[in-house]
């Protein structure tokens, strides 16, 4: 007989919701899946960055077809993948970002399934909002993978803000080291790039009043700040979870596929992925002598 019957009246019917939820969830996921599927759309982001190395990198802004906005470092680092065909490098992408997801919401254990799916957009469209995700998970631990957001999208790296309140200067000086290395060796092998982007980055904090991505979101100056501030007090209270809430905050163009970021919360939910103050600020047992 199964374990259910023996269950209360009220436990059998929240574990009945539960499981209804389930099932409507994964139905909503893959409704909304294949509502915004178009062919055009694998590769619709990282196209930009398969094609960054054969072209004008710096030409265009933000929310226009093949505009590369990162540092000429990522363009770099991706170089040999450029060097596959454009189905090839789309496919591996996007299985990358997929693998990626899949690691982050484990921990829901079957929720993971309708979130996963209700993400197949941005995963085929191939943003790296999920690498971002990754960062705020791993960056608590390995404090150079926040070079990764200053090298790409500036305003979401919040790391450092997070080091600096909890006066963890290791972790902030090895983020910040991490960053100018990797830029230092990027701009000795392309100087003009990196005054192309800094040009960019200056002509485009100038639009910070206006809405991109959704006009139903407020401008990222009215935005960036509240993101800073909640950054500042996650980091005085340990609150990790608002790491990547804040992120999304700081994200100049902000809309649908911005907010998988948030996949990041499972994993630092997980007390068995102890921050860095937990490393650096042991606590002892209360049993102990």
């Amino acid at each position: 007989m199964s374990d259910r019957l023996h269950q209360a009246p009220a436990a059998l019917m929240r574990s009945l919701a539960v499981d209804t939820a389930k099932v409507f969830g994964v139905i909503l996921a893959l409704g909304s899946a294949i509502v915004d599927y178009h062919p055009g759309q694998l590769g619709w982001d990282s196209h930009a960055y398969w094609l960054a190395e054969r072209g004008a990198m710096y030409t265009t802004g933000p929310m226009t077809t093949d505009a590369y906005l990162y540092s000429p470092a990522f363009a770099q680092f991706t170089r040999l993948l450029t060097f596959l065909p454009w189905p090839l490098f789309a496919v591996l992408w996007s299985t990358l970002l997929g693998m990626v997801l899949a690691w982050l919401l484990v921990p829901l254990r079957w929720w993971a399934i309708p979130l996963w799916l209700a993400a197949l957009p941005e995963i085929r469209a191939g943003n790296i909002f999920i690498l971002l995700a990754l960062v705020a998970v791993l960056g608590l631990r390995h404090y150079s993978v926040w070079a990764f957001a200053a090298l790409t999208k500036v305003a979401l790296c919040l790391g450092p803000v997070w080091f600096a309140v909890r006066r963890e200067w290791r972790p902030l000086f090895v983020s910040l080291a991490a960053t100018a290395t990797v830029a230092l060796l990027s701009w000795v092998f392309a100087p003009h790039l990196w005054v192309e982007w800094t040009h960019l980055l200056i002509s485009q904090g100038s639009k910070s009043s206006h809405p991109l991505g959704s006009a139903d979101f407020p401008a990222l100056i009215y935005r960036l700040p509240v993101a800073m501030l909640l950054a500042a007090w996650g980091a005085h209270y340990d609150k990790r979870w608002v790491l990547p809430i804040g992120m999304v905050l700081a994200s100049p163009v902000l809309w649908l596929g911005t907010f998988t970021m948030l996949a990041a919360l499972p994993r630092l939910q997980d007390r068995s992925m102890p921050p860095a103050a937990a490393e650096v600020f042991p606590v002892k047992n209360a049993t102990s002598s």
